[in-house]
């Protein structure tokens, strides 16, 4: 079996007890074909780049898991058919791999540079 993350995202107005049930039912699928699920992180409500189904926003959610090409097959027929959500994408992972943690940008720069010390002039 190779390791898989398939990253996949849900309509920005669903209610939080659905996409919890989407997660869940990813995680049944893949588990009751002989998979295992290592890990799902809720990335939460995310700008897309260009709009999906008029919605310029989505929430995202990461699977990493364990499983034969046959699951992942399975798992994005699966998500194709689900009207919750907008796009999936499953790659599969290197042997030597660390799990992803999303980044929040900062929406003002951080102030941490320091202003360099000025000149002095030095006469002779």
């Amino acid at each position: 079996m190779h390791r898989y993350e398939t990253l996949f995202i849900l309509h920005p107005e669903l209610p939080e007890a659905q996409v919890r049930e989407t997660q869940e039912r990813v995680r049944r699928l893949i588990e009751g074909m002989g998979g295992t699920v290592m890990e799902i992180q809720d990335w939460g409500l995310r700008e897309l780049a260009y709009l999906i189904r008029k919605q310029g926003r989505g929430i995202y959610v990461l699977a990493i898991y364990s499983a034969r090409a046959e699951v992942v097959k399975e798992l994005e027929r699966t998500l194709k058919l689900a009207d919750e959500v907008l796009r999936y994408v499953s790659v599969r992972l290197p042997k030597a791999w660390k799990p992803p943690v999303p980044t929040v940008r900062p929406t003002t720069a951080p102030s941490d540079e320091q202003p360099e010390p000025a000149a002095t002039e030095q006469g002779s």
